[in-house]
């Protein structure tokens, strides 16, 4: 369907209808990552003890699909701030096991709900895949590969480094390892308020890097080889969630407000375990997310169910919903095309 056979969507009302479910409830949030949590650390101890090649496998990729349930709780740690016992937790059990801390996500993020930032060259989560969705979806893979590697270098060596050097932490560490999807970039720093507590977590994860390699050296170099296969298994289907459930990667001179950031996102429509697997913790519902940023993820499909049913059949919101995760694929694909793309002014 051509976009003016919907109505635009009003921003106001949609966050009217919803404004009653933005209170998070934090035994929800800590009974679900602690289950995630230790179902897969227990998937991933019974892959490394078992000898049965088909038992392994099978766990292996439990532990990844429910540690990457755990892990994609920093998408809530940025937005429930206010949960800083939660925070603490998630840190222990997944965050510096995994040398995923919220200081790689925090000044990333930061800017992508930005409306003079999203979509554009200052965006850390936002790419310009301009015809090349397949090639750069290769790309970015590849690159990920290397991602356990990049980790130990950044906790292990630049983190003492920047101790005694504070020319490393200004320089190098801004450029070297963040969560952005956009290669090269380099991230802002992080708010003095946020400092001392990413110091914190950022020195525990160096002595996690020096743990591992301990082990590595005195022990077995398999567990390091484990470490490194989790970190890259989820590392992939983060990314594959990024690119086939989130935005259309059209990067504009300037940025979006909430609508023009609803229209560039997708919700999945689709309920079924493959859904529930790749977008965990409400992340199918990334279009409503850029429009209500504050709603807590156990609310959004009860505020997602409401607009539904509320807004207009013909409202652009029902337009953004996609089917399936192939047809979410299919859209960034068709979007990237060089042909549909935006002109620049």
């Amino acid at each position: 369907m051509s976009k003016n056979k919907f109505m635009p969507v009003d921003v106001d009302r949609v966050k009217e209808i919803v404004v009653d479910l933005r209170e998070p409830k934090p035994m929800i949030y800590f009974a679900d990552l602690l289950s995630s949590a230790l179902l897969g650390w227990l998937l991933l101890a019974a892959s490394i003890l078992t000898s049965h090649w088909g038992i392994r496998v099978i766990a292996f990729a439990g532990a990844s699909f429910a540690l990457f349930r755990a892990l994609a709780f920093i998408h809530e740690l940025f937005h429930q701030q206010a949960m800083k016992g939660f925070r603490w937790v998630w840190h222990a059990v997944v965050g510096v096991p995994l040398l995923v801390p919220f200081l790689l996500y925090l000044p990333i993020h930061q800017g992508h709900h930005n409306s003079k930032i999203y979509g554009t060259k200052e965006d850390g989560e936002y790419e310009q895949f301009k015809g090349r969705f397949m090639s750069k979806s290769i790309e970015l893979i590849v690159v990920g590969m290397i991602l356990p590697f990049a980790l130990i270098i950044r906790f292990g060596v630049l983190t003492p480094l920047s101790a005694l050097f504070p020319v490393v932490r200004q320089k190098v560490i801004s450029n070297f390892v963040h969560m952005s999807l956009r290669l090269p970039f380099r991230a802002p720093l992080i708010k003095e308020s946020s400092r001392a507590e990413a110091m914190l977590v950022e020195w525990c994860c160096a002595l996690m890097v020096w743990g591992l390699l301990a082990f590595s050296f005195l022990v077995s170099v398999s567990g390091l080889l484990w470490w490194a296969a989790l970190v890259v298994s989820i590392g992939t289907l983060n990314l594959l969630r990024a690119l086939f459930t989130t935005h259309l990667y059209v990067e504009l001179e300037q940025g979006r407000d909430a609508r023009g950031q609803l229209l560039d996102s997708m919700n999945i429509d689709n309920a079924g375990l493959l859904t529930q697997l790749m977008c965990p913790t409400g992340l199918r519902f990334h279009a409503l997310h850029h429009v209500a940023p504050y709603l807590p993820y156990h609310s959004l499909r009860s505020a997602h169910d409401r607009l539904m049913a509320q807004l207009p059949l013909d409202s652009e919101y029902h337009q953004v919903g996609m089917k399936s995760l192939g047809a979410g694929r299919r859209r960034v694909a068709g979007a990237t095309v060089v042909g549909n793309l935006p002109k620049s002014k």
